[in-house]
């Protein structure tokens, strides 16, 4: 049997062999690529992705590797994307998030153009077989756009404007049907919207932020490059030979040199700045320190690390005993100015930390999330207790190195955050760090996004600044060395949460609790322990006391980048709504003594507040955003009267314009400003006082490596030691401000 079977294989060969012979000898002919367009991969994550026809019926059931045909549209929402092949290009196309994007034209084996409509959104295409800008075009509103065989995006986020920004070769921008043409060179960008049509060079950050947005995950860019590479070399007879735009130098060089100081540039930095801190040896003057900085910044995917080296000195900068100690920390003795273990131990973490300027890793709301470092916007829930907080109102002058961090997941999550991890010693005490708190919250029904959460938020030294009227050096026995522990619930009831329409209720509530280490010397009525009568009073109609609550709703409008929050606050005592700000580390001592007067004074515990607090946002990506809230309280007494309280209203905005938004002098910048008290304040200087959080930074940049700002912010005055500095007779700081010109430096 084994025989026959070995028989009739080498018979089998041996008539085969003339014919691959036959193939050997003739010339191989490889058949073309299918004139079409593939789905290769595509995530759904907003339920609203879509793929219709050239009637605009929805195509059902869109699976990755499908034929998409031409007159067909891919659809995107928020979160979602699609990468398509031209198979007989080898073109690549990466379709963004809430985009409209139209298979217009292709090719055919004999010539022709490959074309497509943006309506909206942003496209990323890495054109092969492309060496003249009419060979493949995007047509959007306001532009053709053309690519000759590199790598662009290309985007029209309000359906009217449209910007190319090339990350390889060269890319094409006609303004208009017919109008004004524009060469993009690498590491350029041209917009229909700018007052002048030209080129302008992309920052390397901005860049580099643009490619990671905009990265394919299945497909190969090396692919299409390549294939063009080739096409240019060998163009077919009748197309036009490859176009030579004249290229800007910055965007021609290639050596070895510029792609090590590409990437020194992007992790070096450099700044050069100075602060203001009050003289001890002269009540009201200011002592100016000059600072250089060296901050490195490092990028690993979605981790980002930055460190802060400073050198902050006054008049020689080689001399270490002339530079300055914030808080009365010397920052670069790693514990050698301290006696005993635990302090030199204690010292050395902290001024190892304080080297840390920040480390991240995605965002508050993602699966996973952590900062440490500057803290400037921790908000605990929805915001009753702690809402934007930060730990840098006076950075430089003061530092800490803050945590906050949260994980999300179907069935709940958690969030969590620290002040200051560094441990702070004072008169050779070691401190714990002061606020710290966070959230538990789960969603006890399967499918569905209800949650229910409990947190807690606790200042282990409100009274570190605190000081009696007409005394300026901190006292915290006079206040009986208290601490604050507010513990609260809260609901998260989702109704409808869309590109469209975000509609999610929700309410809080939480209970400020009081506890005095020791009796205050200044309040000798309050007693030492849990203040129980604060929070309790059984003889009341209502045996709770000093608790606020909130209940209201939060979404999004039309669009996405459009948010709103409204919510109705009822609170009593010294319970104050989102009492943990930007502003919390100045004022806290005047909270410690609203508390004691609370305590010590019976007439307020009946007393009733209650306001409406409404904030919304916009956002147009790489353009501006915009920030506004408001909260207006009032008071109801036990006899039913109501009287507005204009000191204890709360302002907040904030603006960012984006670089390269005004491409003539290429300035881009932020400010922000938040008040407590800004109707008693009126159009008067205590618009800038202890009560006001505000920050104004513009940015130019003077050459590709060097960006110059120019920096305005109010600052609370300290000493040489960190304490706070006050007027005569107040217990809120003194205010200065800062205006500096910092220069930063991309090596």
């Amino acid at each position: 049997m084994r025989t026959r079977v070995t028989t009739a294989i080498a018979l089998i060969a041996l008539l085969a062999l003339p014919v691959v012979l036959f193939a050997q000898s003739a010339p191989a002919t490889a058949k073309p690529p299918a004139i079409s367009v593939t789905l290769v991969y595509h995530e759904d994550n907003s339920g609203i992705f879509d793929i219709r026809d050239e009637k605009k019926a929805s195509v059902p059931d869109p699976q990755d590797g499908d034929e998409l045909k031409v007159g067909w549209t891919v659809v995107t929402g928020k979160g979602d994307f699609a990468e398509l092949k031209i198979n007989h290009t080898s073109t690549i196309i990466k379709v963004s998030g809430n985009t409209n994007f139209k298979l217009e034209k292709l090719r055919s084996a004999s010539g022709g153009q490959d074309v497509f409509s943006l309506a909206i959104g942003r496209v990323r295409t890495v054109a092969g077989k492309a060496s003249t800008k009419d060979l493949y075009q995007i047509k959007t509103q306001s532009a053709v756009c053309g690519v000759r065989g590199s790598d662009v995006v290309i985007e029209t986020l309000d359906g009217v404007n449209a910007r190319l920004s090339t990350l390889e070769g060269t890319g094409w921008l006609q303004k208009g049907d017919g109008g004004p043409e524009l060469d993009i060179a690498q590491g350029f960008e041209g917009d229909t919207s700018a007052s002048e049509f030209k080129a302008f060079q992309i920052p390397r950050n901005v860049l580099d932020g643009l490619r990671n947005e905009m990265k394919f995950l299945k497909l190969d860019v090396n692919e299409p490059l390549s294939v063009n590479k080739a096409y240019q070399a060998s163009p077919p007879q009748g197309n036009n030979p490859p176009q030579n735009p004249t290229t800007p130098p910055a965007a021609q060089t290639n050596s070895t040199m510029d792609n090590v100081l590409t990437a020194l540039r992007d992790i070096l930095g450099f700044e050069i700045g100075s602060i203001n801190v009050a003289d001890p040896n002269n009540p009201g003057q200011t002592l100016t320190y000059a600072k250089a900085v060296f901050q490195p910044t490092f990028t690993f995917g979605n981790l980002k690390t930055a460190l802060y080296l400073p050198i902050i000195y006054q008049g020689d900068m080689f001399n270490t005993s002339d530079w300055y100690r914030p808080n009365g920390n010397n920052e670069w003795s790693f514990g050698r100015d301290q006696h005993g273990l635990t302090n030199g131990a204690a010292d050395f973490t902290r001024d190892l930390l304080l080297k840390i300027k920040y480390v991240e890793y995605g965002r508050q709301r993602d699966p996973f999330f952590i900062k440490v470092g500057n803290l400037d916007d921790v908000t605990i829930g929805h915001g009753l207790v702690m809402r934007n907080f930060a730990n840098d109102a006076d950075f430089p002058a003061v530092r800490h190195v803050g945590l906050n961090i949260g994980a999300d997941g179907a069935g709940g999550g958690f969030e969590a955050m620290v002040s200051d991890l560094a441990p702070d010693i004072v008169g050779g005490t070691l401190n714990p760090p002061d606020v710290m708190g966070g959230r538990m919250y789960m969603r006890p029904f399967p499918g569905s996004r209800v949650a229910l959460g409990a947190s807690a938020i606790v200042d282990l030294n409100p009274a570190r600044d605190f000081v009696t009227p007409g005394n300026n050096m901190p006292n915290p026995d006079a206040a009986g060395n208290p601490i604050f522990i507010t513990p609260g619930v809260d609901l998260d009831v989702p109704f409808v949460e869309s590109d469209f329409l975000g509609l999610v209720f929700f309410t809080d509530g939480a209970v400020l609790i009081p506890y005095f280490r020791t009796v205050p010397t200044a309040f000798p009525s309050v007693s030492a322990g849990f203040a129980t009568k604060a929070f309790l009073d059984p003889s009341a109609r209502m045996a709770i006391k000093n608790w606020g609550t909130a209940a209201g709703f939060l979404g999004n409008l039309l669009i996405p980048d459009f948010t709103y929050k409204v919510q109705y606050e009822l609170y009593t005592g010294a319970f104050k709504p989102q009492i943990y700000d930007s502003g919390y580390d100045r004022n806290r001592g005047a909270y410690v003594l609203d508390t004691l007067n609370y305590l010590a004074t019976s007439s307020t515990l009946g007393a009733y507040n209650m306001g409406i607090y409404g904030e919304a946002g916009f956002k147009l990506t790489r353009i501006f955003s915009l920030n506004v809230g408001y909260f207006w309280p009032w008071t109801m007494s036990s006899g039913g009267g109501i009287t507005a309280d204009p000191h204890q209203d709360h302002f907040v905005a904030t603006f960012a314009l984006e670089r390269g938004v005004i491409p003539v002098v290429n300035i881009w910048g932020s400010v922000s400003y938040e008040r407590t008290g800004l109707a008693s304040a009126g159009f008067t200087n205590a618009l800038f006082d202890a009560n006001t959080v505000v920050s104004a930074q513009i940015n130019y940049p003077v050459s590709p490596i060097m960006d110059v700002s120019l920096i305005y912010t109010t600052t609370a005055a300290r000493d040489l030691n960190g304490n706070l500095q006050f007027d005569p007779g107040s217990i809120l700081p003194k205010m200065s401000t800062s205006l500096s010109i910092q220069t930063e430096v991309h090596l």
